[in-house]
């Protein structure tokens, strides 16, 4: 764990902030990496993992909805997860009472989702005893850049699921 690190000049500071950079970037890529093996692990997709984690921070939902929450469309690509996920023993669908038409999905906290579950509580008890380790000081900095840098690739991000290609 680092004390106050001092920058005393100015090619220090830049080699400090690339260094951060491409330390995010390098976040980034494990974490692709991290959850794609736990797909595969489970016999899912990095799709279907994506779908728990909204299920399991946010609970039941329309499929419209988490479909927008995971950047899908409504249809066929949609469909096709829930098919996954519900055959797999992670998900149930009901219809609504109202509209039948509209679907709401829920999980379901049965075996697989515990063997999932269990994968993850290891990599959450590493994860938290590494924040443990940083002072209130240092963790008030680390969250506030956590919280910017979230917002910045979440403008990025609709940015891009609202163009319909990549700038010329």
């Amino acid at each position: 764990m680092g004390g106050g690190i001092r920058v005393s000049t100015r090619a220090s500071r830049e080699s400090l902030v690339a260094e951060l950079y491409q330390s995010g970037r390098a976040a980034a890529q494990a974490a692709v990496l991290f959850h794609g093996a736990l797909a595969a692990r489970a016999g899912i997709t990095i799709t279907d993992i994506s779908c728990l984690g909204v299920l399991d921070k946010e609970g039941g939902m329309p499929a419209g909805r988490l479909a927008q929450q995971i950047g899908l469309t409504r249809g066929g690509a949609i469909t096709a997860v829930l098919d996954r996920l519900e055959q797999a023993g992670f998900l149930r669908r009901q219809r609504d009472a109202g509209d039948r038409r509209r679907v709401t999905v829920e999980l379901v906290r049965g075996e697989a989702y515990q063997r999932l579950q269990r994968t993850l509580d290891e990599f959450s008890r590493d994860y938290q005893a590494l924040i443990e380790e940083y002072s209130d000081e240092q963790l008030s900095l680390l969250l506030d850049f956590s919280r910017r840098s979230n917002e910045i690739i979440a403008g990025h991000t609709g940015t891009l699921q609202s163009a319909d290609s990549l700038p010329a």
